[in-house]
């Protein structure tokens, strides 16, 4: 049936506050095969100091987006989209990233936090009444809807990566979790009379939590694909993980070296989160604003 209609590789960037991510993927009429996937850790949000983007977190962004979609290209895809979520939206000076994007063939886009939101559904896609809870390092988005129909949404300027340079890495996780609870219970308001029978967690949080239980070597995303987070373990890893050096958390089985100084203050978000909802488990998936902003732009949804 599809015969001939021609495969089309494109590839999608999202230029978030704590890395640049890469999704390569074949499309082909209601088709959609990933092919690639790759992230840099950028830190993009460090240093943003009086609405401003520091020089270095611009530089180290930007390079990550040249090697990225160099590394698109040699895949073979023949369209790249780019877009930028909460360090952009907060970076008055956004503009000087844009346009070194735009050097090299990257048009960036800039999401506001009910894009970030509805992308991100759209990329989970959960069957039936289902919520999506998106951990990351700038913002966090809570969403619920039924059958890949986002019908609330709600974005807060609280992520890893910020919640670590507001607490000056003072390591305690009671204020952590308190902290986060604060921030995030305005946006739980605004999605809570939408009813859901389960909720889905996105973010490198989630996924490095589900990676961490299961003691992934190597990153699985088949693996980590609805394994269950509960709410006890995120608490077990909030306390196991302030009481640990940074070395130590490094060397946590599952663990993403370079999330281990934040991975604390992401985890106290999503006992936060578990906190307000009453939730006692999510399940972690791979598939975010990334998947979602390929099927909208390349994928026929209606």
């Amino acid at each position: 049936m599809h015969n001939n209609i021609a495969m089309l590789r494109v590839a999608a960037l999202d230029v978030g506050s704590n890395s640049v991510r890469l999704l390569v993927a074949d499309v082909r009429g209601g088709l959609f095969l990933p092919v690639l996937q790759d992230r840099i850790t950028s830190r993009l949000y460090a240093g943003l100091k009086d609405g401003m983007l520091h020089p270095d977190s611009i530089a180290r962004t930007a390079d990550a987006i040249g090697q990225l979609a160099q590394r698109a290209r040699e895949a073979g895809a023949t369209e790249i989209y780019g877009y930028g979520t909460s360090a952009m939206r907060d970076g008055q000076n956004r503009d000087v990233l844009v346009q070194a994007a735009a050097d090299m063939g990257v048009s960036l886009e800039l999401l506001s936090g009910h894009q970030e939101a509805a992308l991100s559904y759209l990329g989970a896609a959960p069957d039936g009444r289902a919520g999506v809870v998106d951990i990351g390092g700038g913002s966090t988005e809570i969403m619920a809807g039924e059958q890949g129909k986002v019908l609330a949404a709600a974005s807060a300027q609280m992520g890893a990566v910020r919640l670590s340079e507001q607490m000056k890495d003072i390591i305690a996780p009671d204020e952590m979790v308190h902290r986060a609870m604060a921030v995030l219970a305005p946006i739980y308001a605004e999605v809570r009379h939408v009813p859901v029978d389960g909720w889905i967690g996105i973010g490198g949080t989630i996924t490095s939590l589900a990676a961490m239980d299961l003691q992934l070597a190597s990153y699985d995303a088949a693996r980590i694909e609805h394994h269950p987070v509960t709410a006890e373990l995120a608490h077990a890893w909030l306390i196991k993980l302030c009481g640990m050096t940074m070395k130590q958390r490094q060397q946590v089985t599952g663990m993403n070296p370079a999330r281990a100084d934040i991975m604390p203050y992401g985890t106290a978000i999503l006992c936060a989160f578990f906190a307000l909802s009453g939730a006692q488990q999510l399940l972690a998936s791979d598939k975010d604003a990334l998947t979602g902003s390929l099927l909208e732009r390349f994928i026929n949804l209606k």
